[in-house]
């Protein structure tokens, strides 16, 4: 293929999906500092004021459930880290959400609403579905490719014959526009990594939630003394392991418990049922083969520690400075053409 189709395809591709990318970037930076970004957006609501007794994961249930009647909980994660606070998430019958947080030192509900009272958790299925269903998570799924498709259409343009370190020069006495071509490229082809990194990464978190045909969980009232009788019975199969999360679905409770041995990303899970509770199931991180627990790590950039968020947030803002160079390059060189000749003087 000739360098001139690669920019073609190249082009074509940015154009179509500048604004999606810019979305995706911006909200996949926010999500990297999930819970510090959401106390600071919303420090009265998502920060407990450690006033009153600790409270159970069952009470924070009930409490959620008081909150918006019609609704019960479906999920609900448990305080992160010292400050934080129990957040739930309730649907009614016909699949409608809510959320909430909880105070887990007095059980007070905080903050509670629909998706716009939480802006963090809304990033959070903007960049997964954008709030779309398995519309959405499609959608998705074809940005990553054609992000894939744009890191390598990008540098087979640019790839040169010789002189990889002079290809990659900015010359800043240029005209403003002329180093904006330069830094689009530079800072595009430094970043390819990564990019092809995230979108691959992001393509295999998605396509097996995509493939899976099951039905939505059914919402049911779970009453705080069933909760918190089966959550002890799943904390006895992991009885070191923190919890992360608990989901109600009809009469059973599907525990996640921290697995930092494994990854920071990781849980070990123990599915425990809530009338005669008994436990169904329990696996160790180290034996539960779904994908996600590998990828989901790298994507996040867990994976090489402390600094990898940080590493993933430069390569989220330069997405979106991608994203928005790119159009703005296409204008100006529209523009360009659009000018008249001046005709040489006599």
């Amino acid at each position: 293929m000739t360098r001139p189709t690669w920019l073609r395809i190249h082009r074509i591709l940015g154009l179509t999906i500048a604004a999606f990318l810019l979305v995706q970037a911006l909200t996949g930076a926010l999500l990297l500092y999930r819970g510090p970004a959401a106390r600071a957006i919303d420090p009265a609501g998502m920060t407990s004021r450690a006033i009153g007794p600790a409270i159970s994961a069952g009470e924070a249930v009930a409490q959620a459930n008081r909150t918006m009647p019609g609704r019960h909980v479906v999920r609900l994660f448990a305080p992160d880290r010292d400050g934080a606070t129990w957040f739930a998430q309730l649907a009614d019958d016909q699949g409608r959400t809510g959320y909430a947080s909880i105070d887990p030192a007095g059980g007070a509900v905080l903050r509670a609403g629909g998706m716009s009272t939480f802006p963090v958790e809304a990033a959070l299925q903007i960049h997964y579905r954008l709030m779309a269903g398995k519309a959405g998570m499609a959608m998705v799924a074809l940005n990553a490719l054609a992000l894939l498709t744009m890191a390598a259409s990008g540098l087979a343009f640019w790839w040169p014959k010789r002189n990889i370190a002079r290809a990659l020069t900015i010359r800043w006495s240029l005209a403003p526009r002329l180093v904006l071509r330069q830094a689009h490229r530079t800072v595009g082809v430094v970043a390819a990594a990564f990019l092809v990194m995230l979108a691959g990464t992001g393509l295999l978190l998605i396509l097996p939630e995509l493939a899976d045909g099951s039905a939505a969980p059914v919402s049911v009232v779970a009453p705080a003394a069933a909760v918190d009788r089966s959550l002890s019975l799943a904390q006895s199969a992991f009885p070191d392991s923190a919890l992360r999360d608990l989901r109600i679905e009809r009469d059973r409770l599907i525990v996640n418990f921290h697995a930092p041995e494994r990854n920071a990303r990781a849980v070990h899970r123990a599915i425990v049922t809530l009338s005669r509770p008994h436990i169904v199931g329990a696996t160790r991180a180290e034996q539960n083969g779904a994908l996600w627990m590998t990828v989901l790590p790298i994507h996040s950039g867990d994976v090489i520690g402390p600094a990898g968020p940080a590493i993933l947030l430069i390569v989220a803002l330069t997405l979106a400075a991608l994203a928005l160079s790119g159009p703005i390059l296409w204008w100006q060189a529209a523009a360009q053409r659009r000018r008249p000749v001046r005709k040489a003087m006599p």
